[in-house]
């Protein structure tokens, strides 16, 4: 009832059948990622792997988002942003079925690789799309809402998913310490994956595009004074240590709730469940904050707050400790992720979209495939405390970084306008 009313605040009959769709594709595909986001790696743990090998299986797919997401960016401003999008429910689910189906080392490596390559299309694509199609009064909007869509669906999966295994070892005969009983659960998150392929077929072909305002001369002390290239540079390091933060910490987390804490996945799911809940409030109300304080003023407190649980988490090894930080480090990414995304399409202009989207996921995803690889081996050899506060100051210094370059007040275009 809740999460009706606060959806029904955006008026989602209003948005175009191409928005709507859009949301339907997302509705689907964030349901497979979140049931693999839950049990995969506790799936990883009954195949007798450590936090080496999970975390490098966990960096293969953002190094091929990070490899494809520049590429993307161009193709997709040339062939439209639907045939990537539709690719990315096909090779996601061949993913999720190849990492269920076989325990090799070398081919959970590749397969994460290829759940990498429909990531980078999902990406570099969500942005645009939404741009392209919802009005641009109501861009902000949309995205908030596709925020939403990932919180409610994760949140509703968590819940679901974290009984999934329990129930699937009922009907096996199996214990949940078994990997049965995890492989047959993430079976589901496939399926979610290939179904959502099919809005987007019904979706019109070429985004349609607003008719673009005729350009207006600003004032002498208006001209631009900042060369694109060095916004791209500034959103490709705010984007990337934010991503080196998220490496360190994002795949590694019911690993510590199960392996650090000793809580089963019913009690993980209910936490990234309460994580999910506690963040619905704060994703519709980013808009609201980037409206009325801005950008970086938004973006940096979350930065700082999310961080700061981060190391608190990492430092202190307790259950009653680690919940409520958890809750902050999720509130702190739910405003965070909005507001950062429709900034992009503030500080350039139109036809610089797809290109800075796709640097945005390059610098993330690049720089989070180094910090699972990093956080796996400081997690082995040094404890939660290293990779967490590592995290702590990476996520602290993206915010900094934003704040040096754009300044508390960011001017609506550095590039001579939208």
């Amino acid at each position: 009832m809740l999460i009706g009313h606060a959806l029904s605040r955006f008026r989602l009959r209003e948005f175009n059948r191409n928005v709507r769709l859009f949301f339907a594709f997302g509705t689907s595909i964030n349901a497979g990622m979140a049931l693999f986001s839950l049990l995969y790696n506790l799936y990883l743990l009954r195949l007798s792997y450590q936090e080496d090998f999970i975390g490098q299986v966990a960096s293969m797919a953002p190094l091929a988002t990070g490899l494809l997401a520049l590429p993307t960016g161009i193709l997709s401003d040339r062939l439209g942003r639907k045939p990537f999008l539709i690719a990315s429910g096909l090779l996601l689910a061949i993913s999720q079925l190849g990492l269920c189906l076989t325990t090799a080392p070398g081919a959970l490596l590749a397969f994460s690789f290829v759940g990498g390559v429909a990531m980078a299309f999902v990406w570099v694509n969500h942005v645009p799309f939404l741009s392209d199609n919802a009005h641009p009064a109501r861009r902000a909007e949309a995205l908030a809402i596709w925020s939403a869509l990932q919180i409610i669906v994760r949140m509703l999966l968590s819940l679901i998913g974290g009984f999934m295994p329990g129930v699937m070892g009922y009907f096996l005969g199996l214990s949940t310490e078994a990997p049965a009983p995890f492989r047959y659960a993430l079976f589901l998150g496939a399926a979610c994956s290939l179904i959502a392929v099919v809005p987007l077929l019904y979706a019109s072909g070429p985004a349609r595009r607003e008719r673009a305002p005729a350009p207006t001369r600003s004032p002498p002390g208006d001209q631009p004074v900042v060369a694109p290239w060095r916004v791209f540079a500034a959103i490709a390091a705010l984007s990337g240590t934010r991503g080196f933060s998220m490496g360190l910490t994002y795949p590694f987390f019911n690993v510590f709730f199960e392996a650090e804490l000793g809580i089963g996945p019913a009690a993980i799911g209910a936490i990234f469940f309460l994580s999910q809940l506690a963040g619905l409030p704060a994703t519709f109300s980013a808009p609201t904050l980037v409206r009325r304080f801005g950008p970086t003023l938004t973006i940096l407190p979350a930065r700082t707050v999310g961080g700061s649980a981060l190391g608190v988490m990492g430092a202190f090894i307790s259950l009653p400790l680690a919940v409520p930080m958890f809750l902050l480090v999720r509130i702190g990414e739910v405003i965070d992720n909005p507001s950062d995304q429709h900034f992009s399409t503030q500080v350039l202009p139109r036809h610089y979209w797809a290109r800075i989207q796709g640097l945005r996921v390059c610098g993330f995803q690049l720089l989070n495939f180094l910090g699972s690889l990093l956080g796996g081996t400081l997690i082995l050899d040094y404890g939660y405390g290293a990779a967490f506060g590592l995290a702590c100051a990476s996520r602290i210094a993206s915010g900094l970084i934003m704040a040096a370059f754009f300044g508390l007040r960011p001017a609506r275009s550095l590039a001579g306008g939208s």
